[in-house]
């Protein structure tokens, strides 16, 4: 039986049970002494005939204290059939989106009708349903372009197997292997930068592991391995450590690889409850036509180096966590500047 059937049916019960105890209940009070309901039906019949009314099985019936119930019971029915119907029609639809969406259909959503408990379910599939559109979407391209990215370093490092098997020269075998190494460094990289992207995707806000962060010194020891310095206020931040080492991590590699033989310039800035970080180098800069294509996953300018094409979607991605964002300034002429806003956007 239909849902919408079985809650009609269960008020019209509720109201017709309902008309049964009064009716018991006006019988008990009036009429279980035979004697005075003899004489009240004997006052009854001379008020009518009194009337020049005369008696009638109808207007017994009519007069029956059940009339009135069962009368109430069908009105009520009448005017709850379509709010009973036009619920349970809602819920079928939000049914038939789960469903849709259980059999694949990624961009399956409902309705939202009116501001009810109903509506809020079918708000809260829809925005359900569009966060696994969005992470499928994301898994489908992360998929494709890591495939493709793989492809270089396995291809070199094949090549270079085949070079050691038909060359003996220790200088050749010293240089392949260098080779070698490279290569198994960049596939290290690469695998280390999707696992954490696809972690950052699959749980927004769940992997961060919070704690007091001093970010200037956080980001002096990594502007110390590229012997760069930090500038700026001391700032103390509730974050992941790990996650903002690396985004500032990325932030420098990215100078380093992209202006080679300069050194970048870091400073940080106190920004209400946030903070902005920000790292410039000396380089060929980014054209502002491009500054947020960039942060897409596996994104490279034609003639910018090598990488992975995932620090700066990283970058993006952990700001974001943090509750702020990323972002590159070009510097026209002087090469370009990439913020990270954090505890507030930009």
């Amino acid at each position: 039986m239909r849902l919408w059937t079985r809650l009609w049916i269960a008020l019209i019960l509720a109201v017709v049970a309902q008309a049964l105890v009064t009716g018991l209940v006006f019988h008990w009070l009036f009429f279980s002494d035979p004697v005075e309901a003899e004489i009240r039906h004997a006052v009854f019949r001379a008020l009518m005939a009194a009337h020049g009314i005369q008696p009638s099985p109808w207007r017994h019936l009519l007069l029956s204290p059940y009339t009135p119930a069962a009368l109430t019971a069908v009105v009520v029915s009448a005017a709850t059939y379509p709010i009973v119907r036009q619920l349970t029609r809602r819920l079928e639809r939000l049914q038939q989106g789960v469903q849709a969406l259980g059999e694949g259909d990624l961009h399956a959503r409902v309705p939202v009708q009116g501001d009810d408990e109903v509506a809020q379910l079918a708000r809260s599939f829809n925005t359900a349903a569009a966060r696994i559109e969005a992470l499928m979407q994301s898994h489908k391209s992360l998929l494709a372009y890591t495939s493709h990215e793989l492809r270089t370093p396995l291809t070199r490092l094949r090549m270079t197997l085949e070079a050691l098997a038909g060359n003996r020269e220790p200088t050749a075998v010293d240089a392949a292997l260098r080779d070698a190494r490279r290569d198994l460094a960049e596939l290290d990289g690469l695998i280390d930068d999707i696992l954490l992207a696809s972690r950052l995707d699959a749980a927004p806000g769940q992997t961060l592991h919070l704690d007091d962060v001093d970010l200037l010194a956080l980001a002096a020891e990594e502007a110390a391995h590229v012997d760069a310095e930090v500038e700026g206020d001391w700032v103390t931040l509730r974050g992941d450590e790990r996650l903002l080492r690396r985004a500032i991590r990325n932030l420098l590699d990215n100078a380093v690889r992209h202006a080679p033989g300069s050194t970048p310039q870091v400073t940080l800035q106190a920004a209400g409850t946030g903070a902005v970080l920000r790292v410039c180098d000396k380089g060929p800069g980014v054209p502002a036509a491009d500054t947020e294509r960039i942060f897409e996953p596996f994104v490279r300018l034609p003639g910018r180096g090598d990488g992975t094409g995932l620090g700066l979607a990283l970058v993006r991605r952990i700001a974001r966590q943090h509750g702020g964002d990323a972002r590159c300034v070009p510097q026209p002429g002087a090469g370009a500047c990439f913020e990270i806003w954090l505890g507030r956007k930009p």
